[in-house]
C-alpha cells in the first residue's frame, strides 16, 4: 500500500465509529476490496467518508447514513453509464446506495472501480504524483481497463476490437460516427465511448490530453499556505500575478480583459464568462496567433492548512499549446507559492 499508518488512521476511525454492526462489517470488507483493485491507491477521508484516490484523483469512496451505505465514484457520468447493471440498486448520478446487511456484489465493485478509471484516463488528467513513463502509459484506456473486464462486458478483448473497427473500417470514422457503429453491437453507452477513444488512441487517431468534448485540456494544481479568502482577494486584486503583468480584470460576467504583449510572452485577451466568489472564475483565454480560444477555470478548495489552487485549461488547440499551458501555469502557480 502507498498509504502509511498516519494516513490510515482517518478510515480506521471512521470504520471504528459506526455504532451499526453490519455497516461496520460491510463497508470494513469493501475497504479491504477497495484495496485488492487498487494497489498503491492512498487511502483518507474527502467529504467526510473513506476515499481511495490514485495519482490524486478520487476513484472510489463509500459511508454509512442512518439506515443505508452509499458508494461513491467521484463522477457525475459513472453511475449513469452502468444504469443495466445497477438495476435494483437507489442511484443517483453520483452514488449507489445499499442496504448495510447486503454488500455490493464484489463483481460490481470491480466494474464501478474499472469504470472510473478508464474515465479518469480518458480524461488526459496528468497524474500529479509522479512523471514516469509508467504513469503516462497507464493514460491510455488499454493499459487502465483489463481485457477481461472489457471481454466480459462487450464479449470482445482489446485486441479483438482493434481488429473488428479495423475491418469495418473504422479508421475513417469521426469519434461521432464511430460511437454510433458501436451502439449497435454495444448497448452501454460508457463502453462505446471507452471503445472508441481506446481505438483512436491505438491508431494516433487520438493523443493522452485530447477527450473527444474538450479538445486538448491540462490542469495544475498546488496547495498554498493562505486561507482561501485571502487567495481570492490576491486573485480578485491582483490579477497581473497570474494573468500576466499589465493585466487588468473586472470580476463580472461578460467583462473583457487583456494581456499586454511582453518580451518572451504573447498578448493574450479574453472575456469572463463566471464568477462565483471565493470560489471559482471561469474565462477564455486566447494567446496572441490562436485561432480560437481556449477555456480557463480557476477554482479555490479550502483545506485544512491553507487553500487547494486548481488551474484547469480545456480547448486547447494541440498537444504542444497543452504542454506550453502546463509549463507556463505550472510557474505561475509556483510564483503564488513563494510570495
Amino acid at each position: 500500500m502507498a498509504t502509511n499508518p498516519r494516513e490510515q488512521q482517518p478510515i480506521d476511525a471512521y470504520l471504528a465509529g459506526l455504532d451499526n454492526p453490519a455497516a461496520k462489517k460491510t463497508l470494513g470488507a469493501l475497504r479491504l476490496q477497495l484495496r485488492k483493485l487498487l494497489p498503491g491507491a492512498v487511502e483518507t477521508l474527502s467529504y467526510r467518508m473513506p476515499t481511495f484516490k490514485v495519482d490524486g484523483n478520487a476513484v472510489a469512496g463509500f459511508a454509512f447514513f442512518k439506515s443505508h451505505c452509499g458508494y461513491y465514484p467521484f463522477s457525475g457520468s459513472v453511475v449513469p453509464a452502468l444504469k443495466a447493471q445497477l438495476d435494483g440498486y437507489t442511484t443517483s448520478k453520483s452514488g449507489v446506495t445499499f442496504p448495510p446487511d447486503k454488500p455490493l456484489p464484489v463483481k460490481l465493485v470491480k466494474t464501478l472501480v474499472q469504470a472510473r478509471l478508464a474515465e479518469i484516463a480518458a480524461s488526459g488528467k496528468k497524474p500529479s504524483a509522479t512523471k514516469k513513463k509508467a504513469a503516462a502509459k497507464k493514460a491510455l484506456i488499454t493499459e487502465r481497463v483489463t481485457d477481461s473486464a472489457v471481454k466480459e462486458a462487450t464479449g470482445r478483448d482489446w485486441k479483438g476490437w482493434m481488429r473488428a473497427l479495423d475491418a469495418a473500417g473504422a479508421g475513417e470514422l469521426n469519434h461521432k460516427q464511430l460511437v454510433a457503429h458501436l451502439a449497435r453491437e454495444v448497448e452501454s453507452s460508457w463502453w462505446q465511448q471507452s471503445i472508441s477513444v481506446a481505438y483512436e488512441q491505438a491508431r494516433g487517431k487520438r493523443v493522452v490530453g485530447e477527450t473527444a468534448t474538450t479538445g486538448f485540456q491540462v490542469g495544475v494544481v498546488r496547495t498554498l499556505p493562505l486561507s482561501a479568502r485571502e487567495m481570492w482577494k490576491q486573485v480578485a486584486t491582483q490579477p497581473e500575478r497570474w494573468l500576466g503583468a499589465g493585466a487588468t480584470l473586472t470580476l463580472e460576467p461578460g467583462a473583457g480583459y487583456e494581456v499586454p504583449k511582453r518580451r518572451g510572452a504573447p498578448g493574450v485577451r479574453g472575456e469572463v464568462r463566471v464568477v462565483k466568489p471565493g470560489q471559482r472564475i471561469r474565462m477564455t483565454w486566447q494567446p496572441d496567433g490562436w485561432k480560437k480560444p481556449a477555456t480557463l477555470q480557476l477554482t479555490l478548495v479550502p483545506k485544512a492548512r491553507g487553500v487547494s489552487f486548481h488551474v484547469h485549461m480545456e480547448k486547447l488547440p494541440d498537444a504542444k499549446a497543452r504542454e506550453a499551458m502546463r509549463e507556463h501555469w505550472s510557474r505561475v502557480v509556483e510564483g503564488l507559492a513563494k510570495e
